[in-house]
């Protein structure tokens, strides 16, 4: 049976960010996944990205492969703050990082992983599995869509979450509801409306909160009161943003209320002018939701008034909340030794869970490492914090072996042996080379 040193699931800017890593750092492994699927498949064309075009990096150990060099090269205006970077120009890039850098990529699924004996089988969607003895999971936020109660469980179209959307051009001319204040809410709104549907936005607190447009340029005393960070400018975003650790090592609690109640919802600068005050109604609550013919019909209670709304669909862009049960493949054996807290991953400083060798990164590992990992910048220092301790795991475990090629694959992981054959002994690949 094939084997590897290392999988990485997920080929998004993190799995993709983490393979580089590794590759310099010689470490077999092989990344798992379609590259950039979500961004290509999950998200409105025409959308700009949310993030400044320095904290938008997909992150090599080699110069080179910035979005600032991707621009150059392809002759497109570039600004590290300031800049409307559309999605489209970042899922080229991401692509274009992937073709230089991580060309070994297979294009598969993962249907199942089983731990026996510290190594993991993991069961792929083209019917060969691949044993390794690590395992990154790099997927992002897509299955971790969070729904009201009150809209759960009506169906699809009428009510759907904002994370499930590519193009939006069945909406033409529609009537459609949207849920939230932050920045998928306000930016669906805007796409919808400039395509000619009719859009309101329900919105549960009073106010919605738009981001100053930045300052091109600034002085160097603003910039040492304000420095420019990932998350924005502000010592506390720039040492959230640049010093991850720091986070980790403040107490669960306090990580939990920081999480929750910083860098909430709010707008980018550049929607202000896009979104209607009209079409936002505020401190609004739904406490009814049902399907009458073709429309969806919403109790709602705002500023203690009560009414209802019709439309043709609801679009949820309520968030994402980490819950790793959504991963249905991961092994029931798995998810009994993980230790979660409030379904997120409880993570050493090397982004490892409690089963030794499975690792969590990006948008999931947020409760660990602070709200950067919700956003491309993280990568900035998982990728390369991951690799250093990989490859330093690698190394020991082929000092303590003596075996620098190969891995003895447990009899249950060895196909046709029933559990009672001679263990095989699969050689490790390094595709990338």
């Amino acid at each position: 049976m094939p084997s590897t040193d290392t999988v990485i699931i997920g080929a998004g800017p993190y799995g993709l960010s983490v393979s580089s890593h590794l590759t310099a750092a010689g470490v077999p492994h092989e990344i798992l996944g379609n590259p950039m699927h979500a961004w290509r498949h999950f998200m409105p064309p025409g959308m700009f990205l949310r993030s400044e075009a320095f904290a938008s990096n997909l992150y090599a150990p080699q110069r080179g492969y910035t979005m600032e060099a991707y621009c150059r090269q392809n002759h497109i205006a570039y600004e590290p703050v300031g800049m409307r970077l559309p999605l489209e120009t970042f899922v080229d890039y991401g692509l274009w990082f992937q073709s230089h850098l991580v060309k070994h990529v297979r294009k598969v699924d993962v249907v199942g992983i089983h731990r026996k004996d510290g190594l993991f089988r993991l069961d792929l969607s083209d019917g060969k599995p691949l044993v390794a003895r690590r395992v990154v999971i790099a997927l992002g936020l897509k299955g971790f869509e969070q729904m009201p109660p009150v809209l759960q469980g009506l169906p699809r179209p009428y009510v759907a979450h904002s994370g499930e959307f590519g193009s939006l051009a069945w909406a033409k001319g529609k009537n459609i509801v949207l849920v939230g204040g932050g920045q998928s809410a306000l930016g669906l709104a805007a796409l919808l409306g400039e395509i000619g549907a009719r859009v309101r936005i329900l919105v549960r607190d009073g106010t919605v909160t738009w981001n100053d447009r930045p300052k091109l340029s600034r002085g160097i005393i603003s910039r040492l009161l304000k420095p420019e960070g990932g998350l924005g400018p502000g010592w506390r975003s720039y040492i959230f943003s640049e010093y991850p650790f720091v986070f980790h090592e403040l107490g669960s609690q306090r990580r939990k209320r920081i999480i929750e109640t910083s860098w909430g919802p709010s707008g980018a600068w550049w929607l202000r002018d896009r979104v209607a005050d009209d079409d936002i109604i505020l401190n609004t609550e739904i406490n009814h939701a049902e399907i009458k013919g073709n429309q969806v019909i919403l109790g709602i209670k705002s500023d203690g008034k009560t009414s209802s709304i019709m439309a043709e669909h609801v679009i949820v862009a309520t968030g994402f909340r980490v819950d790793m049960r959504q991963h249905a493949f991961l092994s029931q054996e798995i998810m009994d030794s993980l230790s979660v807290i409030g379904g997120s991953p409880e993570l050493t400083r090397d982004f490892e869970t409690s089963i030794r060798g499975l690792y969590v990164v990006g948008p999931a590992s947020a409760r660990s490492f602070g709200p950067v990992m919700r956003f491309v910048y993280g990568a900035k220092y998982t990728a390369p914090r991951l690799a250093r301790h990989i490859g330093k795991c690698f190394l020991e475990d082929a000092r303590s072996s003596r075996l620098t090629q190969s891995v003895v694959t447990p009899p249950e992981f060895v196909e046709g042996s029933g559990g009672s054959g001679l263990p095989g002994q699969p050689v490790f690949r390094n595709p990338q080379k």
